[in-house]
């Protein structure tokens, strides 16, 4: 029951501290889990003549270790949250922008670029350069020596990266032989109708994003012109190419109409509803990975499921800002600080079943 209860509070830690912004973090609960831990060290203390030396050793060394990791990060969010307001918000920026860094990291990194999705990249870089230029609005009035220029040079240098990215994808696309662009370009569509499935498919369309369905709809448009480049223009003569043509120009009757369907159903729906809404969306996701994740063998579980899971929280969390930009209200800001947190938390888990699943030791 010890090493249970040392286990839980662990996961508990994890789950609400570990990777999350400090400037949002709730004193209470890390008190509660300290109290928690201490409680269950006086239990172990007393039972000690009953447990074997080594099975002692490891959860008092366990013990120990996580009481000077809890009472760390105490100082650091009371640290934190006395720098001010403006540092809150750079500390806010920071976490979107490493969320940004994940989303590259399961999208892009070691992926082959000519079936990479540039609609989704020139998202993430326009995300970047908004919080790069919003952590260079506020770093003036926040105390030096706080990781605040670490921080933007960091985003300078992703940011740099992802527009370079985005050349040489562009030039990947164009290389290698008629079959093989034909191949990648299939791969594109592949991927635009995932994105689909996973989004849209069995989901409340006033939930959704119009600009989401658009910008597949401009990767599709896109992929049919160079398919049939590739027939008229370039001379390539095979049955499967003219396949694809197909079920991508089908595609984009259907993505328009559902695009045309989504556009009414949000101009139809008052503004307090769709908060409401999209927090009842995030709720659906994280019941998702409550069902396939939660307390699971990491070694089985399915990245594919997790990584369609992390952008759909991901979309959620896009039209909650929006939203927020547009007419700031408590629960809308309430929903986007759990959506984020959640966000972390899955992007984090994402890393550590990818590395158990190709034998590496799980990144801290």
């Amino acid at each position: 029951m010890i090493r249970d209860a040392i286990d839980q509070i662990g996961a508990e830690y994890d789950a609400r501290f570990a990777g999350q912004s400090r400037a949002t973090r709730d004193l209470s609960a890390l008190n509660d889990l300290t109290n928690r831990l201490k409680r269950a060290q006086q239990d172990l203390e007393r039972i000690q003549r009953n447990v074997p030396a080594s099975e002692f050793g490891r959860l008092r060394d366990t013990i120990r270790q996580s009481l000077q990791i809890y009472d760390t990060e105490r100082k650091e969010i009371m640290r934190v949250k006395s720098l001010g307001p403006d540092f809150l918000e750079f500390d806010a920026l920071r976490t979107q922008a490493n969320l940004v860094f994940a989303q590259y990291h399961r999208h892009f990194a070691g992926k082959a670029r000519n079936t990479r999705d540039l609609g989704l990249l020139d998202e993430m870089i326009d995300d970047l350069e908004r919080v790069g230029d919003a952590m260079k609005e506020l770093a003036p009035s926040i105390p030096s020596g706080h990781g605040t220029n670490e921080d933007i040079d960091l985003v300078s240098q992703n940011l740099k990266m992802y527009q370079a990215e985005r050349e040489e994808i562009v030039k990947a696309r164009g290389a290698g032989t008629l079959d093989e662009q034909a191949g990648g370009l299939a791969e594109i569509a592949n991927g635009q109708f995932r994105i689909y499935e996973s989004n849209f498919a069995g989901k409340a369309r006033v939930t959704r994003r119009p600009a989401l369905l658009q910008r597949m709809i401009d990767q599709l448009v896109w992929v049919s012109e160079q398919m049939k480049a590739l027939r008229d223009v370039q001379g390539l003569r095979t049955d499967y190419n003219d396949q694809n043509i197909t079920i991508v120009e089908d595609s984009l009757r259907t993505y328009r109409a559902e695009l045309d369907e989504v556009r009414k159903a949000r101009e139809s729906t008052r503004f307090a509803d769709l908060q409401g809404m999209l927090g009842g969306a995030a709720n659906d996701v994280f019941k998702l990975y409550a069902d396939n994740f939660a307390g699971q063998d990491r070694r089985t579980r399915s990245l594919q499921l997790l990584h369609d899971i992390c952008d759909q929280l991901a979309e959620i969390g896009r039209q909650m800002w929006d939203l927020g930009r547009a007419e700031p209200t408590e629960m809308n800001d309430r929903n986007l600080q759990i959506v984020s947190e959640q966000r972390v938390m899955f992007e984090r888990e994402y890393t550590a079943i990818e590395d158990i699943q190709a034998g590496r030791t799980p990144r801290a």
